[in-house]
């Protein structure tokens, strides 16, 4: 696949989501009686914009890196998160451990020892936000805001998962560990919602543009935190869920928000682009 392919992909790679309102969230609350992070649900208005049918998958990202010699955050620190299993003796009742393991990077994805060679047609993992930023400049695209994200995955009828109100099943995505890594992307057509995405929830996060605030946008302002030694970090939003999500179903709802500083990558985390 040629650049020029990339840049102008077929017709059938693309959704178009058309403008209008769009009601993003849902109205829940804590045991505590503050909202969820996904709560109060509220209206925002949405421009038309085209998404990407899937995922960057590993061979997409791997013709970007040849053209380019791009060198990722986690090849450039040394290493990347990974899920190593075990037990987490410093919380109660946690039954994981996501471990920094030294040579972990999207072409060995477990560490050293692994590598993507049957991989291609899997989502890319291990990108923090500027490795996607990159990849966006190349290929003349953009990611998605987390407004445009949700209304791509859910529609506009207030559903809770893509294929609608039942919880999800290991028929409907790659979740809950169930398969335990991550799937050629489009193996689980319920997984599609509304506009027909491969893979918009399960098999890995995804990043979207945003920075984290809470809801109702415009409420309140974005957040970050500050290290030890005085670094601002801003905290960058991903939705979707993963194959390692063995929490809960809830996951892989549209509505479910994660954030993380923006420096970060593992195992389960890639990116959808998007352009206007």
């Amino acid at each position: 696949m040629t650049r020029e392919t990339v840049l102008s992909p077929r017709t059938e790679q693309w959704v178009v989501v058309e403008a209008g309102p769009f009601t993003i969230g849902l109205d829940e609350k804590k045991s505590d009686g503050r909202h969820a992070s996904w709560s109060p649900a509220h209206t925002v208005h949405v421009d038309t914009f085209s998404i990407s049918r899937t995922p960057v998958s590993v061979a997409e990202f791997a013709r970007f890196v040849a053209e380019t010699g791009h060198r990722t955050l986690a090849e450039r620190q040394g290493y990347s998160y990974v899920w190593v299993g075990g037990e987490d003796t410093t919380t109660a009742g946690q039954d994981h451990l996501w471990w920094k393991i030294d040579g972990a990077y999207w072409q060995a994805p477990r560490g050293p020892e692994s590598d993507v060679a049957d991989k291609a047609d899997h989502p890319v993992t291990h990108v923090d936000y500027a490795d996607c930023l990159a990849y966006c400049e190349w290929s003349g695209t953009r990611l998605p805001t987390e407004v445009e994200w949700e209304k791509a995955a859910r529609g506009t009828d207030g559903r809770m998962y893509p294929w609608g109100d039942t919880p999800p099943t290991p028929d409907n995505c790659n979740h809950s560990m169930f398969v335990g890594d991550t799937t050629p992307i489009g193996s689980y057509p319920d997984a599609g919602g509304p506009h027909g995405l491969a893979d918009i929830v399960g098999n890995v996060w995804e990043w979207t543009s945003s920075l984290w605030q809470r809801y109702p946008f415009g409420s309140t302002e974005p957040r970050v935190i500050v290290t030890k030694s005085g670094t601002r970090l801003e905290l960058g939003v991903f939705r979707g869920g993963s194959f390692f999500n063995d929490c809960t179903p809830r996951w892989v709802s549209p509505t479910t928000r994660c954030y993380t500083p923006r420096n970060y990558s593992c195992y389960d985390l890639g990116f959808r682009v998007c352009r206007s």
